[in-house]
């Protein structure tokens, strides 16, 4: 659609009201409701919102040292025709993501969404296209008297009993995202006794990105609206499942449409095109974190002897390894299973693409694939002796990994990955100086 298409629907779809968002560098959606009044205005001009909103963190505290300040003046969110949905849970409601401009309606350098679009033009300037999806877990909690979050119990792994207890919820979702127009590929019961995880079709990165935000919301309202809470936390509680986000990322002739990664069997999964990728996704995988796993909680997730990966290391159908290639014939691709959904999804595939175009470009190599052992739980001397490294163990070593990697920051742009750092960096700073009960627990009554 463009401006005018855009503009027809919303009259065809009756809408009332226009929630106009954009998604700030924690990943939150932020908004303002535009009236039927102010269609014209928010479609053509966008809407006018502080730039001094990207330098908050999640608690709303702003990072004093950030570029952006109460003096910096505005951008506008500029309304995506195609990144339209009508809400159907809200009556005469619908959103639309947006792009950041400048006053002046020109492109503006902290823009998410820009920046990735940018980043896939490496790709399609070689005449390559890739597709992306996202798979996202989360959990579904009852709300205590005491302001806690009770594990709602809901059958084992993959269990029909599991979707039986919680079918009139997910059937509403499946049914609220098909009448949007996304197609669920599945959504199903997971590990934990509360886990669920949706996949969305695939698209091309920016359309993934909007395809999992927007299931996010849907998944998040219609809990809600039933008196649960959607949590997208990495690791909610500490013997419980974490929920994670996996990128699954394919590489396609532009020309013929045949896939780049196939390769000549399982004695060669990949071609030489998806092991260099792999390649580039292994050696920025320290930095990687820092965008795709950027809150303290995410590396209570990423432990070894889990099913979450801690170890840099491949391998073919292995779940217990940083990157999985699930399929060798047509529908070969490479999953990266260390993200989780505290980051920006822009963001995210930003740094994945970025590092697979180091890969490409200098013909990086993977190492030996490990698919028929535990990686996970290899003893120290044998994880030496494979030569595997760990992911960052920290929040403070995988945001320092980040900024120490040329290729990512420089694909983030010198705006967006500074001021990522200083809000991500306040939020670990307000960590570290909070006292936690578990501290009290501790050493209240300690001698």
């Amino acid at each position: 659609m463009d401006k005018q298409e855009l503009l027809r629907r919303l009259d065809d779809d009756k809408i009332e009201n226009l929630w106009v968002t954009y998604h700030d560098y924690n990943g939150r959606a932020c908004a303002k409701t535009a009236p039927k009044s102010k269609f014209e205005s928010a479609v053509e001009d966008g809407v006018v919102f502080a730039r001094a909103n990207l330098n908050f963190g999640v608690d709303d505290h702003n990072a004093a040292d950030g570029i952006w300040q109460a003096q910096t003046g505005d951008f506008l969110a500029m309304p995506d025709p195609n990144a339209y949905w009508k809400l159907p849970y809200h009556e005469n409601t619908a959103i639309v993501f947006c792009n950041m401009m400048t006053e002046s309606h020109q492109p503006f350098d902290g823009c998410p969404r820009q920046n990735l679009a940018k980043t896939m033009a490496s790709f399609t300037g070689r005449g390559i296209d890739i597709t992306a999806a996202l798979e996202a877990e989360f959990s579904l909690f009852n709300k205590t008297e005491n302001g806690d979050y009770a594990p709602c119990r809901a059958g084992g792994m993959f269990t029909l009993a599991g979707l039986n207890q919680f079918a009139d919820l997910l059937h509403e979702i499946v049914a609220a995202l098909e009448t949007m127009g996304l197609q669920v590929e599945q959504l199903g019961k997971e590990y934990g006794p509360s886990q669920f995880e949706f996949s969305v079709r695939y698209d091309n990165p920016l359309g993934a990105a909007d395809r999992y935000l927007i299931c996010k919301e849907v998944t998040r309202a219609l809990a809600l609206q039933r008196g649960l809470i959607a949590s997208y936390m990495p690791k909610p509680f500490t013997d419980l499942a974490g929920n994670g986000l996996h990128a699954h990322l394919a590489l396609w002739d532009r020309e013929t449409g045949d896939n780049l990664m196939v390769g000549a069997g399982l004695d060669s999964p990949l071609s030489k095109t998806g092991l260099h990728f792999m390649g580039g996704l292994m050696a920025h995988a320290p930095g990687i974190c820092g965008v795709g796993a950027p809150t303290v909680n995410s590396y209570k997730r990423l432990q070894p002897a889990s099913w979450a990966p801690a170890h840099i290391a491949w391998g073919v159908g292995n779940r217990g390894v940083l990157l999985r290639v699930p399929d060798v014939n047509q529908r070969c691709r490479v999953e990266y299973r260390a993200g989780d959904n505290t980051c920006n999804p822009y963001f995210f595939l930003t740094a994945l693409l970025a590092a697979g175009w180091d890969g490409l470009q200098n013909q990086l190599h993977p190492g030996e694939p490990f698919n028929d052992e535990d990686v996970g739980h290899f003893s120290e001397e044998q994880r030496l002796r494979h030569g595997i490294a760990y992911l960052p163990r920290a929040l403070s070593v995988a945001l320092d990994a980040l900024e120490s990697d040329e290729i990512l920051m420089s694909a983030l742009s010198p705006v967006i990955g500074q001021e990522f750092l200083k809000v991500k960096r306040l939020e670990l700073e307000t960590y570290h100086l909070t006292v936690h009960p578990w501290e009290r627990r501790m050493y209240m009554e300690a001698p």
